[in-house]
Formats: structure tokens, sequence, C-alpha cells
């Protein structure tokens, strides 16, 4: 829980100032002195994630979850930005290839460094610290933290608003359950959304 609040806060605490007076806020250039406007921007999201876990030489977990997500950010430069993300599970397989399960979900929450090039066309990558809970209900709830990375790419569609797809790497690991497993959980979620940008 602690982790949880640390990077709410965070988060928080780096883009407050984007609420004084307007939504607009800045930052000083440390070679000009110049003051850089920044944006915030709000972003919705659909995707497959997908897990898989390799728990043993016979026992392969192949899961795909329907996750719905939501991003807040706020450009620090014209090529950085800072974004908290959060997906939840909304629908899921039943079955997966190891037998049959009754629930499973993977619900994500990081904070990441984003850089995205230019243009009315772009692509943008990030990087960032995650948490993912994943749950499956013959065997309880797990979490799951370290870095995860991504690209994407993004075209504007009018004033203030663009469509994005990205595919994220979450991270891996070698226990399941608490437990050291031969093989290891691997996790990945593609999803395309649109994100809504605020001078």
């Amino acid at each position: 829980m602690t982790k949880y609040i640390a990077i709410a806060v965070l988060s928080l605490a780096l883009l407050i100032p984007a609420t004084s007076n307007a939504s607009r806020y800045q930052f000083e250039d440390s070679r000009s002195g110049a003051l850089i406007p920044g944006k915030v921007y709000l972003g919705v999201k659909y995707g497959v994630f997908h897990s898989e876990q390799n728990v043993g030489p016979s026992d392969k977990y192949d899961v795909e979850m329907d996750n719905l997500g939501f991003v807040f950010g706020g450009e620090l430069n014209d090529i950085l930005a800072l974004e908290f993300d959060y997906s939840q599970t909304v629908s899921a397989d039943k079955e997966v290839s190891g037998g049959s399960i009754s629930k499973a979900s993977v619900d994500s929450m990081g904070l990441f460094l984003v850089a995205k090039s230019s243009g009315d066309i772009y692509v943008r990558g990030r990087v960032g610290y995650t948490r993912i809970e994943i749950e499956i209900s013959d065997f309880g709830t797990d979490n799951i933290y370290g870095l995860a990375y991504g690209i994407g790419a993004g075209i504007n569609v009018g004033k203030g608003a663009a469509f994005e797809i990205e595919y994220t790497v979450y991270p891996e690991t070698d226990e399941f359950f608490g437990v050291p497993i031969a093989g290891e959980i691997e996790n990945e979620f593609l999803t395309v959304g649109f994100v809504w940008f605020y001078d």
C-alpha cells in the first residue's frame, strides 16, 4: 500500500503546478533561463493484456484479458513528459492452456517517463516503475514490481486530441505467488486509445 501512495504522491507533486490559475504550467530552461510551457493531458485506452506463466516444464498458463486504462500526464518540455498510468481487467478468458480457471485478472499501475517526437504523426517511448496485480482464483493474488517499457505511435486528430497505439512490456518474475518456479511469468499490454491535451 505504501508503494501505491508514494507513486500517487510523486505524480501529484509534479503535476500540481498545472492546476494553478490555468491548466498551463511552466518550467525554467537551465541554459537560457526561458520559461518552457507544458501541457497537461488525460487519456483513456483499451487493449489486450497477455500474461504467459511458465510455472514448470509442463505447466503453462496463457491467458488474455481485456483491460481498460487511464493516463494522467504532464509535459516537462517539447520532448519529455511524466505520466501516471492505471489499467484494470474488465473481461478475461475463463480457460487457459494449463487448465480451467474461474477468474483471472491483471491490474497495472505505474509512473513513466515518456519521450515523444514532434509532428502530427509521432512516435513515443516510455520507461517506468510499475506494479501489476495478478489474481487467479485457483491460486490467489500476487503483486509484481519492477521496470516496464513501451513503444507506441500517435496521430493528432483535431486540436488538442490524438489517437495512439502502444505496446508495453511489464516486469517478469521467476516466482509464482511467492514460490520460485522453473520458468518465468511474462506480461505484455497492447492498447489503442485517445489522449486530450490542455494548454
